[in-house]
């Protein structure tokens, strides 16, 4: 378990991480022509997976299309994340990328023969890169929205616990001074609230909190990273924030008593049944989505995704 300094401490491991895209952008071409041999346990992140003893799915690409074929074409696919989600994606304390949707992201690689090239960036320039054409994939916690799925292709859901009711869960924190102000969500109207930018709990704060205000006190602020987010209360910045259950409980228990859990939950009814996380892809490359369903099937099917979850918690030091 992370201590609030370690919390710190990895916020600016992966502020830097983020920042050091922007210098590497360049060179993604020569990357990826150096690139096209190394596959399996060669590959640039072999240190995610080992996939020569699992199940592969036989997978058509005679009529590959679009961001497919070009992957296939040059032996590497791209994928961006922000990786501030523990345990899905994150940095650890020696600035590696790690996460249960990195493990997948390199099975997918894995899957279709080709090696896989990881950027990091905000949350927020995730799906501006898949848009672009800068990446071919995005893996960085996404929850099905409608929004989301009219503008881009979106695989099947994958969920790292299955058994779990706690991640299927949407909530806020504060501070621990501050614990005992909050029993519903009416009670922060007329607060300030940070939220990931184009995330699911920025969407429910609009929704279900910034609808009841009739006086438009409420404060709702996108940031562009959870560290961020965390920062902002632990100084005093704002007075909540949102996040699903799993990831707050996670930062209160790490937080030395400096937060607290509000046990307040967003109503998730009207967004229909909880489907777990799911990658994007640019609007139109069904070719690059069905090899994708494919290989989350495989996954699914076999018990990986549940496996990578489970260690990638371990790792990171997320508890439920």
């Amino acid at each position: 378990m992370k201590t609030f300094n370690q919390i710190i401490k990895t916020s600016a491991v992966s502020l830097l991480a983020i920042s050091l895209t922007a210098c590497t952008a360049n060179a993604d071409a020569s990357a990826a022509s150096t690139a096209a041999n190394k596959t399996g346990t060669e590959s640039t992140y072999a240190y995610l997976l080992d996939s020569t003893d699992l199940k592969k799915p036989t997978i058509d690409t005679s009529n590959a299309t679009g961001a497919l074929a070009d992957v296939l074409k040059n032996g590497v696919l791209k994928v961006a994340t922000s990786p501030d989600y523990p345990p899905v994606e994150f940095v650890d304390d020696e600035g590696t990328v790690w996460g249960s949707e990195m493990v997948l992201a390199k099975y997918v690689a894995d899957c279709l023969g080709v090696d896989l090239d990881i950027e990091t960036m905000d949350f927020s320039g995730t799906l501006v890169a898949v848009d672009t054409g800068k990446v071919d994939l995005a893996f960085s916690g996404y929850g099905w929205k409608k929004d989301r799925a009219e503008a881009y292709e979106l695989s099947n859901g994958y969920v790292g616990d299955p058994t779990s009711t706690e991640s299927a869960k949407h909530t806020l924190i504060t501070t621990a001074a501050n614990a005992d102000k909050y029993h519903s969500l009416s009670d922060f109207v007329g607060t300030h609230i940070l939220a990931q930018a184009t995330s699911l709990q920025e969407m429910y704060v609009q929704d279900e909190i910034v609808a009841l205000d009739k006086n438009g006190t409420t404060n709702l602020e996108p940031v562009a990273t959870l560290d961020q987010a965390i920062l902002g209360l632990a100084s005093g910045k704002c007075d909540a924030v949102a996040l699903d259950n799993s990831t707050a409980e996670n930062y209160v228990k790490s937080s030395d008593g400096a937060f607290a859990l509000t046990n307040v939950y967003f109503d998730l009814s009207a967004y229909g049944d909880y489907q777990g996380n799911v990658a994007a892809a640019k609007k139109g490359e069904t070719s690059l989505m069905d090899a994708v369903n494919e290989v989350l099937a495989c996954a699914k099917d076999n018990g990986y995704y549940e496996t990578w979850y489970k260690a990638a918690k371990e790792k990171a030091g997320v508890t439920e």
